[in-house]
């Protein structure tokens, strides 16, 4: 058991560390930035492993066959419009319906690489701390540090540096802080109030790049914190207060944020011409939609898609074929306008499926807990980005099937 604890451990903060640094990683060598595809990809090898050694059966439920069903609809269904079609090329093609399956896969990967009934993950848990508590330290001790003399970044918000230290968006640094505080979370039943001060930390990390989404993130944290481990408790009405407070506030300037690219911008607004069109989009193209890599994706501008021009799209800032930096910045119009009605129905149904799941480790409050921040703010983070399929979906996916593992074994 100890040795099996052991390879489990290495695993595991081998691949959170590399994890963490891919994007540091990419930015020096581009081979990097298919790390985490690659971890996705590890689910096809570890199930004909699993299965040929027979250490684990496949208890097939209904919902198992149903979730699976859909996804499998739901990619088939992007095919659909590509063979109809032929919008875009095929290598294209094959990269996109791949990245619209990843965050699944990876959920997959971890879990089989985490199944073992020798893995002791109380033990586990004990090794990972001082290494999660390093890693947080250095992170705050960079943040503070740029935050005064503008090491990585010079841009300002209101006045303030906008960090996002050796990462090449604001918003990975914010992901980043949402993916160590689930971990933090996953560790309240050993340490308690332990896990406030990193977990402070991680917000002051997350604030100081100076983002909506990062209030959005520490409102969940905040909200699955109280509900989950102190619901049943009372809290000091000041700290209450306090806590509606901020979630008053990061609700507002996560909805003014909304509006604004949404509706006010009008026409000027990438996200917000991606979302009117797709559904016009399902309809002109119904059943199946324009097929993989054609419409919102990172792989529908090299080559350009022809859709954004055939429907006056292509002349919008940040869509155009020399300037396409906007192009993926939403994630639910993708779907309709590349999968249809149909496509885009079946994959909301795999995500009810999901978060059924996720639902059901509520008798096991830490795990719930990592995961339900997880969830969220994939769901809040899907408004201004391609949140499912970009490259912080498979870093969660290893927790939360790393998760999955823990809950299956211990029951």
């Amino acid at each position: 058991m100890k040795s099996v604890t052991d390879k489990k451990t290495l695993l595991f903060l081998f691949w959170m560390i590399l994890f963490i640094i891919q994007n540091r990683l990419q930015q020096w060598c581009g081979i990097f930035q298919y790390v985490d595809e690659l971890f996705a990809v590890l689910f096809f090898p570890l199930l004909v492993i699993r299965l040929a050694q027979k250490k684990r059966t496949v208890r097939w439920t209904k919902r198992m066959l149903l979730f699976w069903g859909l996804l499998l609809l739901f990619w088939m269904w992007g095919w659909g419009g590509y063979f109809r079609y032929h919008y875009q090329v095929f290598s294209n093609a094959l990269k996109d319906s791949y990245l619209n399956l990843k965050f699944y896969l990876g959920i997959g990967a971890s879990f089989l690489l985490f199944y073992d009934e020798q893995t002791d993950f109380k033990q586990l848990k004990r090794r990972i701390w001082p290494v999660l508590n390093g890693i947080t330290a250095i992170l705050f001790v960079l943040c503070v540090v740029d935050s005064i003399f503008g090491i990585f970044s010079t841009e300002t918000r209101g006045g303030m540096i906008a960090v996002k230290l050796f990462y090449d968006a604001y918003t990975v640094l914010v992901a980043q802080g949402v993916f160590l505080s689930a971990l933090y979370l996953w560790f309240f039943e050993e340490k308690q109030k332990k896990i406030i001060l990193p977990l402070g930390m991680l917000a002051f990390i997350m604030l100081s790049t100076r983002r909506a989404k990062s209030m959005g993130a520490i409102a969940c944290i905040l909200l699955i914190y109280v509900f989950v481990f102190y619901k049943k408790q009372k809290i000091n009405k000041k700290l209450k207060m306090a806590i509606i407070c901020f979630v008053g506030i990061a609700a507002a300037a996560g909805i003014y944020q909304v509006v604004s690219y949404y509706f006010l911008m009008g026409v000027e607004s990438a996200r917000a011409v991606l979302t009117i069109g797709a559904p016009f989009l399902a309809w002109d193209h119904f059943p199946f939609g324009t097929g993989w890599a054609t419409y919102g994706s990172a792989f529908s501008t090299e080559p350009y898609s022809p859709v954004y021009g055939m429907y006056r799209m292509a002349g919008v800032w940040g869509m155009s074929p020399d300037f396409h930096d906007f192009i993926s910045d939403t994630y639910w119009p993708m779907l309709m306008g590349q999968c249809g009605y149909v496509g885009f129905a079946a994959f909301v149904g795999t995500l009810f499926l999901f978060v059924r799941k996720v639902l059901t480790l509520k008798n096991h409050k830490e795990i719930f807990a990592g995961v339900m921040l997880l969830v969220l703010y994939l769901f809040v983070s899907s408004s201004s980005e391609s949140a499912f399929v970009n490259p912080i979906a498979v870093p969660f996916a290893f927790l939360i099937g790393f998760w999955f593992a823990e809950q299956e074994l211990i029951g």
